[in-house]
């Protein structure tokens, strides 16, 4: 399976803590992707923001924004 960089506005999933998330891309830099998670997956991961990091290896770009 080839892996796609993530643009901007992409839902990608990734694994953390043996848990399959699901977020949403903000930020794409050389390594990595910032991503907003939901609020739940935030809990669930006891962290106290709903952003991450994610390298471009560990993730899965599951659908893009349409574009016009």
């Amino acid at each position: 399976m080839t892996r796609n960089k993530a643009k901007i506005g992409d839902r990608i999933s990734f694994q953390r803590k043996e848990i399959t998330i699901e977020g949403v891309v903000g930020i794409v830099r050389d390594n990595s992707v910032i991503v907003d998670i939901s609020a739940e997956s935030s809990q669930s991961l006891h962290y106290d923001t709903t952003k991450t990091v994610v390298k471009h290896s560990n993730y899965v770009v599951i659908s893009s924004p349409k574009t016009s």
